[in-house]
């Protein structure tokens, strides 16, 4: 029986983490929804997040229909578990963000990341967290002027109010 004729079953491992996968991708999808989309001359916040669950989701579900056995994947450890972890994070990004704003999010989403993910130290966790909001709002906010929810750090900064 040669691999080229046969598949795996319906429910082998490999296939059940490419559904995770979607599901995390939809999941992220509709909470990326819930902001404002926008079109492509004027995007919404939600674009992004939207755009890349999207492409995600995509390729886990090439993955899952052309993919016939197991040898090109590495097994579940669990270490496999920061995958689901990250895409939970990036849909808790999504929530914070509509409720607290883009810079109190993207500060607690990189604290979080970086300390807890991506286990680096204290000094690179705030050094990073804060460089990488910094560099979000004023891309993002100041520069392409990407219309966010009401956002109290950005306001504070542009306006001197809450």
């Amino acid at each position: 029986m040669s691999t080229e004729t046969s598949r795996a079953p319906l429910l082998a491992p490999f296939r059940i983490s490419s559904l995770v996968v979607a599901g995390f991708a939809a999941t992220t999808a509709v909470l990326s929804m819930q902001l404002p989309v926008g079109t492509i001359q004027q995007p919404g916040a939600g674009m992004w997040p939207l755009i890349v669950s999207v492409g995600v989701g995509i390729a886990a579900l090439v993955l899952l229909f052309t993919e016939r056995d197991a040898s090109d994947y590495e097994p579940l450890t669990k270490r496999s578990l920061v995958v689901i972890v990250g895409f939970l994070l990036m849909a808790g990004f999504i929530v914070m963000f509509a409720n607290i704003g883009f810079t109190l999010a993207s500060l607690i989403f990189s604290v979080v990341w970086l300390r807890f993910l991506a286990k680096e130290r204290w000094g690179v966790v705030i050094g990073g967290a804060v460089g990488f909001t910094v560099v979000f709002v004023v891309v993002f906010v100041i520069v392409l002027k990407v219309p966010v929810p009401h956002d109290p750090v950005v306001s504070l900064i542009t306006t001197g109010r809450l």
